[in-house]
């Protein structure tokens, strides 16, 4: 018996990263999954949806910055589901690499879209149900950058702490209702830290080797301890916790017997302080 038997998750940018990982441990956990990310559709279905299987999988293409389509994918998922019990909102995008002055306003607005206004879109979306039945749960993902400044990533950093405020208020909000809001601060995944690296080294005028750099974060820590970064004077490093982590404490916060956590933003970066 699945630890999420009978219950219903929309999961956004499943297509990749963290999200496709929480799809997975959602689904293997008996949970239906309602997944969407902007990628084609035959390019979402044929990719994660396939590997759910027996009818537990509804794939949507949305762009989850359009209230429209928000609204159309949590409206089908009640209609084939019946229900909505868990939103995890992990959709983002990593934004422009430049100081603020040189930055267009419509830089500035797309990254707060996808990685702020999704989530009160989706929020939007699933709570009158949720408070109907007087259940629900709510996983928002921030960053480590919510919780400290990223230099020459304006939009990114005011988006994540966004994530943050907008978790705990949410969750005073709705906490009467028997619905938990909580947020996790990840380590990275390959996708993004190659989006960060790339801005990064355009931003300083330098080569990038996208080759390289994959290449350099496949490879296994030769030393690891507990939060080895630590003791890196030592020989020991880390890379930091991925995406398998981030899935992990996801359904953690999805079980039932954690009514008492909400309103947290709980890191999960390999060790990382923030």
């Amino acid at each position: 018996m699945g630890k999420l038997d009978g219950k219903v998750a929309i999961i956004t940018g499943a297509g990749r990263g963290h999200a496709e990982a929480i799809t997975r441990k959602f689904a293997e956990e008996g949970a239906a999954v309602s997944i969407c990310d902007i990628i084609p559709l035959k390019e979402l279905e044929e990719g994660i949806g396939s590997k759910i299987g027996d009818g537990k999988a509804l794939c949507f293409q949305t762009d989850v910055s359009k209230e429209d389509q928000v609204n159309q994918m949590v409206n089908k998922t009640i209609e084939h589901f019946g229900t909505i019990d868990i939103l995890a909102n992990v959709v983002g995008i990593a934004g422009p690499t430049k100081d603020v002055w040189d930055m267009t306003l419509d830089e500035w607005k797309r990254t707060l879209d996808v990685n702020l206004d999704s989530l009160f879109l989706c929020c939007k979306a699933v709570l009158p149900g949720m408070i109907r039945k007087k259940y629900g749960k709510i996983i928002n993902f921030s960053s480590g950058t919510g919780k400290q400044p990223l230099s020459h990533r304006a939009p990114y950093a005011t988006s994540k702490m966004g994530v943050i405020g907008f978790t705990r208020t949410l969750a005073a909000d709705v906490g009467r209702y028997n619905i938990n809001v909580n947020a996790i601060c990840p380590g990275g995944h390959e996708e993004r830290s190659l989006e960060l690296a790339q801005g990064t080294a355009e931003y300083m005028n330098r080569s990038f080797d996208e080759a390289e750099f994959r290449n350099k974060f496949s490879q296994p820590t030769p030393k690891r301890v507990l939060a080895g970064r630590w003791c890196a004077d030592e020989g020991y490093g880390d890379k930091g916790s991925g995406t398998e982590e981030a899935a992990s404490l996801a359904l953690f916060l999805a079980l039932d017997d954690l009514a008492s956590i909400t309103g947290q933003d709980i890191n999960c970066g390999g060790g990382i302080m923030w």
